[in-house]
């Protein structure tokens, strides 16, 4: 009888113990399933925010007042993109860049914060580059799109060309190969996948104008 209970004993504990590394698998398990919620989109939610009324300066098709984000039906994702730095200083606390009483609402500022956070990643950008990317067709629209504006080349900064384009050759080359990260003197950009493409297929062909 003491050894039918004692075994008894030790199988009600052996079951207990493996109930619980169960438990606590299953629970490490919806753990990870909170971790892989979503991430927010920037073509779905950070593209709608500033392209909407509230940034009407950026869409108006006027370059020489702002940096302009969208013109009738085309959207300058990179223009958007090459702002990080300036949107996180602005929804941690800061004021919009070109002033005014311009502010996100409560909901928009959260979605921005959290997809710096994310790594403010391009999550529909990439395009196929091929044949003779000159500076005319190629590049100097993306300069235009991208890095024009009154807080940025042309305004508080040198206005670029061909020239200076082809003499900074080796910040170029920097700034493709870490994606933005290091070569920029003004710091970090975020560029998406298309633009770095064709700046690179442009540096590889000898930047012809």
């Amino acid at each position: 009888t003491f050894n039918t209970s004692y075994m008894n004993k030790r199988l009600i504990i052996a079951v207990s113990l493996l109930t619980l590394v169960i438990y606590i698998s299953s629970c490490y398990r919806n753990k990870e399933d909170i971790l892989a919620l979503p991430k927010v989109s920037f073509r779905n939610e950070i593209v709608p925010i500033a392209t909407s009324g509230g940034c009407g300066c950026h869409n108006n098709g006027i370059a020489s007042r702002a940096v302009q984000f969208s013109h009738e039906d085309t959207i300058f994702y990179d223009a958007i993109l090459s702002r990080v730095s300036l949107l996180d200083a602005w929804v941690k606390g800061g004021t919009h860049p070109g002033g005014g009483l311009i502010d996100f609402s409560v909901n928009e500022r959260s979605l921005i914060q959290r997809w710096i956070t994310e790594g403010a990643k391009d999550d529909g950008g990439g395009c196929t580059v091929s044949g003779t990317i000159t500076y005319t067709s190629n590049i100097q629209p993306i300069y235009t799109t991208t890095c024009k504006g009154s807080t940025c080349h042309g305004g508080i900064a040198v206005a670029l060309d061909y020239t200076l384009l082809v003499n900074k050759k080796s910040a170029l080359e920097t700034m493709v190969s870490s994606g933005g990260s290091k070569g920029h003197p003004g710091g970090t950009l975020s560029l998406g996948s298309c633009t770095l493409n064709t700046l690179n297929e442009w540096l590889k062909q000898g930047q012809p104008k």
